[in-house]
């Protein structure tokens, strides 16, 4: 798999946007945020008075008092020399001390203050510009609806395009946070794959799609320049959220990008499919999308559990029966069997049995909804469905006839007519309940190898136009070291020349029909002579095989259902609710 270049690490990686980059088409993304650089200078510009004020008054006071103490001593020293040598040295010396720093002190708070100030404002500027800038796109991101920007303004253009082949999770590209790749459909069958990776339980991904805004007449909305389908999975294959590219549900739109968001319970590696959407043509325009995983509010954690259940074979007996959860689709599929063939008529057939066997346990007193193909339609099918309890279930895999079993439960369901059956019973007591499913089908066993039927088995082979047995006119009957399975049959043929073509006339201890065969008379001519008759020698299938034809009418298929017991009590009457309700007083 191609390697995911660079770790999710947060919003950081929008920042610095690419200006100036080549470009699926429009304008560079960076243009698209000015309002929000504006923002960010505003912001930097309160920020950085205030810091420098704050710096500048701090600054201000140590550096006047630095500049005051020096100044203070040379003027003090200045006042003294004026005054006298002798007594203003003295005066000077501790009077101009004390008013030259306070005068300098004044002095030099104020330049301090001033310098501080112009430094402090710079610096402040600087670091609340960054500030402000991360803090507004941070908000964007977190909550793109509160945004009067797009999110796909704020993604630098595609530099990079998908490589091909990429139609499959082993192929699939990888989305690196914030960026994006520009894509192709060239042909219905055509199917791009993406993957990225949350590192955290119920991370948010944002999806963003767009088509280059120089498309005229670009329009998502109204399916311009064409419809793409795109779908988040995991690594199992299963679908986690699936939208067109006109979608009215994205967080955020514009007539060329749309942002879709979907929360994900467990984290880990996830793919990002981009297929024609369903019933539309395909269309070559370009397309780029982009991924985005941030943390969300959401607590708690998600269970490990598929969308649905499957059987598991060998579940064709009621001690191999799969467990029913309650409300929990359960797919399976009716196995085609072609190990016995049973005679039908001249032909015959695979005999069909293998049962799929599934137990539920109620708490009794309970009303089971029982739904075929409530999860998915279900291709064309005849399903044999029966509810057993524990004791018929015992008896039927004892081996007792079904004819002397009582199912609590038994439907055939068809969906020829109607993909979607519903059908809800009661169960009075607790305990295990099981379910045995099958389907009605009959399919002709051709015949592989003929052979002449012996008293012990199987002799030489024949052959027979058709059907699976066949009586074949022989002359080897006869033959005892044969011990060919024969029968004689009267028919009009050449006695001595076609196979098995035998007088019933009782010479050399054949048979002798009619009777008193042959019947001369007066003038000695034949008047009734004895009959031909042909042995025919038993052709029957030896061993079935080939390729087995469906009929027309006659199907096969995978079904789903979802048995949902309810926990109210099948009768109204039965319950507490009805015995109050019939020892209300009434005024009749």
């Amino acid at each position: 798999m191609k390697s995911l270049l660079y770790p999710i690490t947060g919003l950081v990686l929008l920042l610095p946007l690419m200006a100036n980059s080549a470009t699926l088409g429009g304008s560079a993304a960076q243009d698209s945020c000015t309002d929000k650089y504006n923002q960010g200078l505003a912001d930097g510009y309160d920020l950085g008075y205030d810091q420098g004020k704050t710096d500048g008054d701090t600054q201000g006071w140590w550096r006047g008092l630095a500049d005051g103490d020096d100044q203070g001593w040379w003027r003090g020293f200045a006042d003294g020399d004026s005054q006298g040598w002798w007594r203003g040295f003295a005066d000077g010396d501790s009077q101009g001390w004390w008013r030259g720093f306070t005068d300098g002190d004044g002095q030099g708070w104020w330049r301090g203050f001033t310098d501080g100030d112009a430094q402090g404002y710079t610096r402040g500027d600087a670091d609340g510009y960054a500030r402000g800038l991360a803090t507004q796109l941070a908000a964007c991101i977190a909550d793109p609806q509160s945004c009067d920007i797009p999110l796909a303004s704020c993604i630098p253009d595609a530099l990079v395009g998908e490589t091909e082949p990429n139609d499959s999770f082993v192929t699939a590209d990888p989305l690196e946070p914030g960026t994006s790749f520009w894509g192709q459909l060239y042909a219905l069958n055509d199917r791009d794959y993406f993957y990225t990776a949350t590192t955290k339980l119920n991370q948010n991904l944002l999806i963003t799609f767009s088509v280059p805004e120089w498309l005229e007449g670009a329009n998502l909305a109204e399916g311009n320049p064409g419809l793409w389908n795109i779908s988040v999975l995991d690594a199992a294959g299963n679908v986690f959220a699936s939208f067109d590219s006109n979608a009215r549900s994205a967080v955020q739109s514009t007539p060329d990008s749309l942002t879709y968001s979907v929360t994900l319970g467990l984290a880990g590696t996830y793919y990002i499919r981009v297929q024609p959407a369903a019933g539309n043509e395909i269309n070559a325009h370009a397309y780029s999308v982009s991924a985005l995983v941030q943390d969300s509010p959401l607590g708690g954690t998600q269970p490990t559990v598929g969308f649905y259940d499957t059987e598991m074979e060998r579940n064709d007996l009621p001690s191999q029966s799969n467990r029913l959860a309650n409300g929990v689709t359960m797919y399976g599929v009716i196995n085609l069997t072609f190990n016995t063939p049973i005679p039908e008529g001249d032909t015959a057939v695979w005999g069909q049995g293998e049962d799929d066997w599934f137990k539920y346990t109620s708490p009794g007193n309970e009303i089971v909804t029982l739904t075929f193909c409530e999860k998915e339609e279900c291709p064309l099918g005849n399903w044999l469905v029966e509810v057993y309890d524990q004791s018929m279930a015992n008896r039927y895999e004892s081996g007792e006839l079904r004819e002397n079993l009582t199912p609590i439960l038994a439907i055939n369901t068809n969906n020829s007519g109607d993909p979607n059956r519903v059908f809800r019973f009661g169960l009075r007591n607790a305990g295990d309940y099981y379910i045995r499913v099958n389907h009605k089908r009959l399919f002709e066993a051709p015949c592989r190898v003929y052979r002449y039927v012996t008293n012990s088995g199987f002799g030489a082979q024949c052959a027979c136009e058709s059907g699976n047995s066949c009586d074949i006119p022989t002359d080897d009957c006869s033959d005892s070291a044969l011990g060919l399975v024969c029968r004689n049959q009267i028919a009009d043929c050449a006695f001595g020349i076609e196979p098995g073509c035998l007088s019933a006339d009782g010479a050399d201890g054949r048979l002798r029909y009619p009777p008193n065969c042959p019947v001369f008379g007066p003038d000695g001519q034949v008047t009734e002579k004895c009959v031909t008759y042909q042995t025919l020698a038993r052709c029957s299938c030896s061993q079935y095989g080939g390729v087995v034809e469906v009929p027309e009418g006659s199907y096969t298929s995978p079904y789903n259902f979802t048995w949902h017991g309810t926990r109210l009590p099948p009768s109204t009457a039965d319950s507490d609710a009805y015995a109050d309700y019939e020892n209300r007083p009434t005024p009749y």
